[in-house]
This record gives C-alpha cells, sequence and structure tokens, in this order.
C-alpha cells in the first residue's frame, strides 16, 4: 500500500491515458498515469483509499458496520434431524437410531457419524439424505482430482467441513462441497472475496477429508496465488482490527482489500501482485 504523489513521468508514458481517483476517507484527488495507478494506494469493495491512514479508518468503519447486532447472516433453517430422515427413507430403524442417540448422550459424537460407525448406514446414504434435506446435490470428487486454483483458508474449510471441489473457467462457477450442512454467510463471504459466483453441494467426509490432504501435499498451479494465513482467535477492538490489516497491507504492499463476516470469523483478504494474506478474526 503505496501513496504516489504527483510525479514525472518519462516522455514514452506520457500518452497514456490518465486515471483519477478520488479516495473516499478524505475525498482527496490523484492523478495518475496509467502504468503507476496500481501502486498507489488501496482499493477496498471497490472504494480507493490514498493513504494507510485513510484505510485504517475505513476498515474500522467497516468492521463496525459487520460487527453491528442483526448484521450477521441469517441462521440456518432448521432441517430434518439426520436420523429421522434415514427413518424416512427406509436406511434405518427407530431401535438403530435409539443406540446411536443413547451413544451420542454418553460420548457425544455428530450423529451421522455415529450412525455410520456403528454399522446401520453407509457414508453415501448420510450424504445424499443430506443433499435431498438441503434440495443440493451430491459431488462425488474424482480420485485423481487436480488442486482447484481458488484458494479459502483451511481454518474455515475445517471449521466448517467445507472445501471447494470444482470450479468452471468459462463461467466462474465454483462449486463448494459441504459435509453436515450449508453455511450460507460464508458461500457469501467465498463470493464476496474470491469474485466467483458460487453453487453448493454436498460431499462425504471421506471425499472431504481426500480434497483436504490433497490441497495441504500438491503445490499451486501455476498463475495462482496462494494466501498466506494468519489467525487471531482473541477478540480484539474494531481499532485493533483495522492496524492489523492496515500493518499487514503495508508489509506486503498490497493494492486490493476485501473483508466480510462468516458467523464468528471476520475474514480479510489482501493482494498485491505476488502475494496474498488471509488474515480471521475470532469475534465470538
Amino acid at each position: 500500500m503505496k501513496l504516489i504523489p504527483s510525479i514525472a513521468m518519462p516522455a514514452w508514458v506520457a500518452g497514456l491515458k490518465v486515471i483519477t481517483s478520488r479516495c473516499e476517507t478524505c475525498h482527496k484527488s490523484l492523478a495518475l498515469r496509467h502504468l503507476s495507478a496500481r501502486k498507489a494506494g488501496i482499493r477496498m469493495h471497490g472504494n480507493w483509499y490514498c493513504s494507510s491512514r485513510c484505510f485504517q479508518s475505513a476498515v474500522e468503519q467497516e468492521v463496525l458496520r459487520l460487527l453491528k447486532p442483526g448484521t450477521e447472516q441469517a441462521a440456518r433453517v432448521e432441517r430434518m434431524p439426520l436420523g429421522l430422515g434415514l427413518i424416512s427413507h427406509g436406511l434405518l430403524t427407530i431401535e438403530q437410531l435409539k443406540k446411536a442417540t443413547d451413544e451420542q448422550k454418553e460420548v457425544g459424537g455428530e450423529m451421522g457419524e455415529l450412525l455410520v460407525r456403528q454399522g446401520s448406514v453407509s457414508e453415501k446414504q448420510v450424504t445424499a439424505v443430506r443433499a435431498t434435506e438441503w434440495g443440493c446435490p451430491v459431488f462425488a470428487v474424482p480420485k485423481h482430482a487436480f488442486r482447484i486454483g481458488i484458494n479459502l483458508p483451511s481454518t474455515l474449510m475445517r471449521i466448517y467441513s467445507m472445501i471447494p471441489v470444482h470450479y468452471v473457467v468459462r463461467t466462474n462457477l465454483l462449486l463448494v462441497g459441504f459435509v453436515n450442512s450449508i453455511e450460507y454467510g460464508l458461500l457469501y463471504a467465498t463470493e464476496q472475496i474470491t469474485g466467483c459466483e458460487t453453487k453448493p453441494c454436498f460431499v462425504t467426509p471421506s471425499d472431504f477429508q481426500m480434497q483436504m490432504q490433497q490441497q495441504e501435499k500438491e503445490p499451486a498451479q501455476p498463475g495462482s496465488t496462494p494466501a498466506r494465513e494468519l489467525t487471531f482467535e482473541s477478540i480484539q477492538t474494531p481499532a485493533e482490527i483495522a492496524q492489523t490489516l492496515c500493518a499487514s497491507g503495508i508489509e506486503i504492499e498490497a493494492d486490493e482489500a476485501f473483508i466480510e463476516r462468516c458467523r464468528e470469523y471476520l475474514w480479510a483478504r489482501l493482494k498485491s501482485e505476488t502475494q496474498a494474506v488471509d488474515l480471521l478474526f475470532r469475534t465470538g
């Protein structure tokens, strides 16, 4: 993030189109030639900020807005409990459900995992019933699938059991697979930060684990910029979050910033021509 004042341009640059940017915070304007415009200030959600001071102020206001009660994404819609869904599809008996429920009361655990572990149903049956309840398709991940060039924070993927499973370059469509339930707030944040149109689907726990391991082992695809990830678990004030983002932006000379809320996290992404960093702030 760097403010470029009025500077002398070489003769061969003089014919290039002049771009005038107006800071959203201080309302100062800066006229820049096309080649230097990329290095001046920083953009966030379509607005331009001329300096670190203006950017930090804007981030603080955005954080305050995102944390305001009532602005969080709508709570998930109540669906039929998994056990009842399996019974209604003729895949489970009442006795098998009672056995799993008793075990859940004693040792805890996710109902689907308990039912699969006790041998009452298969992974694929559980995933199919969940997908039906949410009105989404099941995506069968190919055994030799290539790593997708869309990077999401591994912390969020593991917490919400979600992962990008397919990307269509022609339509800019990103298919995101969930294991247990669809987090629409996370889908929205993914759209805003990556610029992709997202569609949800369901994947089996085994396919989810396979994709996570593949992403951790395989190098990024040529042309993609893997984001470094920083997580802040302790609650910070909006001013502290803004200060942290500003410092990181200066460090990597970021020219673009995004920030969105997904359930108990604020997810911010800073990008430069050669680097990207994801910052996750736990808010509750």
